[in-house]
């Protein structure tokens, strides 16, 4: 993913979430909520806080809790971060959906799941 410039933090290099199911979590809250605008923008926070990369100078935003399975208050955790960082909301919301479009794309498609479906042995566990 591209660097993006969030002032006054400066540029900020992005990944795609390295969990699955983190991505799952991200999109589902994202397509079930978005006419909500109070949890779009937490989700969009969701978003920034899960992309962001390790490469970055100084410490990031907390880490998503795989166990919680809840975007909605991750994103409320990020949001607060960054606005004690003083980044301004608008910006992170503009950037944010960026951020969902690019992360969903990492979700596999119908036809992947598909012909993946014999790929594990029924009871063969973990």
């Amino acid at each position: 993913m591209e660097p993006i410039n969030l002032p006054p933090l400066g540029q900020i290099q992005l990944r795609h979430p390295k969990s699955f199911a983190a991505v799952y979590d991200l999109t589902n809250a994202f397509y079930n909520e978005y006419r909500h605008p109070h949890k779009l923008g937490r989700i969009v926070c969701a978003a920034v806080g899960m992309c962001w990369s390790d490469e970055n100078e100084g410490k990031g935003p907390p880490r998503y809790n795989l166990a919680e399975c809840d975007p909605i208050a991750y994103g409320g955790v990020v949001m607060d971060w960054l606005a004690n960082k003083g980044v301004h909301a608008n910006l992170v919301f503009d950037l944010g959906a960026a951020f969902i479009t690019e992360v969903e794309k990492k979700l596999p498609s119908g036809e992947e799941v598909e012909a993946e479906k014999d790929f594990i042995e029924v009871g063969a566990g973990g």
